[in-house]
């Protein structure tokens, strides 16, 4: 934790290192589901955790620059699609029908299989993001909600209220909305801060922005981000690399509050 703390370019680098040897082993392995979900998990935690960052930052004074870094992240959250999906498609031969709707039947996904929902649901939505409204991207929105809804109804708790946090942020962008749709992502916010005993950064950040800033509500921003801040690092030591993360993006998001709110 130290090191990250003083040297988070080094986490940067050893991620980029085990994505290209994932990478490099699929290049030699076609079918292999549990390697392929290792591909799409490495490489949307990378591109989630250093490439987004970097171009939202650099955005800000370099516009030019910053869409080059989120043409870059797209391309890495494409691979990553692909890999949940094929991760998906050889466990499940009904999978391809089902993701795109040209089938009603559910896989018989299990508890076993919510990694491989989740992660191929966070590349979708990152690739979604990061394509900054192609629509070729946008239309596949719905895709999300269909592989987080699929986890959530298998076991809601899983892995700390990751799947009730990424619903934040489904919730508010989906193409239709549930009335309240703020009522209804602030259930899943408490949901996901309950799960993971109020230690995953992550949740109240992604509150603070799928939610405090699209109703431009500054004081709910501001207190959400304080409250992150004020975690215990080392509470949790399966959060710690994610919570460094979003501790920096905590206090960057503070840093720059006149770009949210006017």
């Amino acid at each position: 934790m130290v090191i990250l703390q003083q040297k988070p370019e080094w986490a940067k680098g050893g991620y980029n290192y085990y994505v290209g040897r994932i990478e490099h082993k699929l290049s030699k392995s076609k079918n292999d589901p549990v390697l392929f979900q290792q591909g799409c998990q490495a490489l949307t935690q990378y591109t989630f955790g250093f490439l987004m960052e970097e171009a939202d930052r650099i955005i800000m004074t370099d516009y030019l620059g910053g869409k080059k870094i989120f043409m870059e992240a797209n391309l890495h959250f494409g691979r990553a699609v692909n890999y949940g999906n094929k991760s998906l498609s050889l466990k499940f031969d009904q999978y391809d029908n089902w993701i795109s709707n040209q089938s009603d039947q559910i896989p018989n996904f299990t508890e076993a299989d919510i990694p491989y929902l989740f992660w191929t649901a966070a590349a979708y939505g990152g690739a979604i993001k990061s394509s900054r409204g192609n629509p070729e991207w946008v239309v596949l929105l719905p895709r999300v909600g269909q592989l987080l809804e699929v986890g959530l109804n298998i076991d809601p708790d899983w892995n700390k209220g990751a799947l009730y946090s990424a619903m934040i942020s489904y919730t508010m962008s989906r193409h239709d909305p549930p009335k309240e749709k703020e009522r209804v992502a602030e259930d899943y916010f408490n949901k996901a801060v309950a799960a993971s005993n109020g230690l995953d950064i992550g949740t109240y950040v992604n509150m603070a922005e799928s939610v405090s800033i699209p109703t431009q509500n500054k004081n709910q921003f501001t207190n959400l981000l304080y409250k992150a801040l004020n975690i215990d690092m080392k509470a949790d030591p399966d959060l710690a690399l994610t919570n460094q993360i979003n501790r920096n993006r905590a206090q960057w998001l503070l840093d720059n509050i006149d770009e949210y709110f006017y």
